[in-house]
């Protein structure tokens, strides 16, 4: 089972269900939304995991980090969009999604669950 998170910065209050749906399904650029340093983020996932293995990473060429857990249980793979960051969970445990979510808001962009269609403010 999966489980996706999305992170983006917003410099005022926006409808999050529109925001995704427009950064996700049809690719554009949101105004309102702040740029995204893919290079910061990419350093929070990995700090956060530091005895899982990077399997890519961006330096590989593509837009896309991808850790694998001890034992081959788990994997993360992140993917950057120019304003937001995805985060796909499989086969982790909800501790485990708290780390990656926790990786992201401490950079100041907080959850939207696309799950649920709620924005953790």
């Amino acid at each position: 089972m999966s489980q996706q998170f999305v992170f983006w910065r917003a410099e005022r209050a926006l409808d999050s269900a529109a925001v995704y749906s427009s950064l996700l399904e049809d690719g554009v650029t949101v105004d309102g939304l702040e740029p995204l340093d893919p290079g910061l983020a990419e350093r929070a996932i990995i700090t956060a995991f530091p005895t899982w293995t990077v399997e890519l990473a961006r330096a590989d060429g593509g837009n896309q980090t991808m850790l694998a857990g001890p034992g081959e249980r788990g994997a993360i793979d992140v993917g950057y969009l120019p304003q937001a960051v995805v985060a796909t969970c499989y086969g982790m445990d909800p501790e485990e999604w708290n780390v990656v979510i926790r990786a992201f808001t401490d950079l100041g962009m907080p959850l939207y669950d696309p799950q649920i269609g709620h924005r953790f403010d």
